[in-house]
């Protein structure tokens, strides 16, 4: 029986403290994404953003996620609707899972979200969640693959649709430190 135990326990990582600590992942990224609302359209930008999260030793890792449009771009499939400059903040709690195949994947959820829109002076807000999954196999880099789902239902100005949203892919590559 204590064969057992300490064969699951070195399996699940219990057996060692020292892969615990502390992730940083600054990373930069390309949004491309699609904007329903009463002017639909698609929303295109450069990220850029950071990881900090806490790693335990069984693959498992938790922590927050900031991103920021370095510049982004709103074009307009509504004909009497110009297009417009947009900057995304967005915060994320996340979890996620480091697979011992040179993969890692989180879910996260939005604790912030707020895209601004320069050209109509109009902020929304809403909710936010995302999956992603990152391919660790490079030296220094990972080559990460998101995809964000958002509902809007708050604005500073003008008349948003009760089911406006935006679904966007991300793609990005980051440096990971692990402390």
């Amino acid at each position: 029986m204590k064969k057992l135990f300490a064969v699951c326990a070195l399996i699940l990582g219990f057996g060692s403290a020292a892969n615990a600590g502390l992730l940083l992942e600054p990373y930069l990224g390309y949004e491309m994404g699609t904007f329903k609302d009463n002017a639909d359209g698609k929303m295109n930008g450069t990220l850029l953003g950071a990881r900090v999260a806490w790693t335990a030793p069984v693959m498992f890792w938790a922590g927050l996620d900031y991103a920021t449009t370095v510049s982004a771009n709103f074009d307009s499939d509504t004909a009497n609707v110009s297009d417009s400059d947009a900057k995304r903040n967005t915060l994320w709690a996340v979890v996620g899972v480091d697979f011992p195949i040179l993969l890692r994947g989180w879910l996260g959820y939005g604790l912030m979200n707020e895209i601004k829109f320069d050209d109509y002076n109009n902020k929304i807000k809403g909710k936010s969640t995302k999956l992603g999954l990152s391919f660790t196999g490079l030296p220094f880099i990972c080559l990460n693959f998101e995809y964000l789902m958002e509902t809007f239902d708050e604005q500073s100005s003008g008349s948003l649709s009760p089911d406006a949203k935006n679904n966007a892919y991300v793609l990005s590559v980051s440096l990971p430190w692990e402390f």
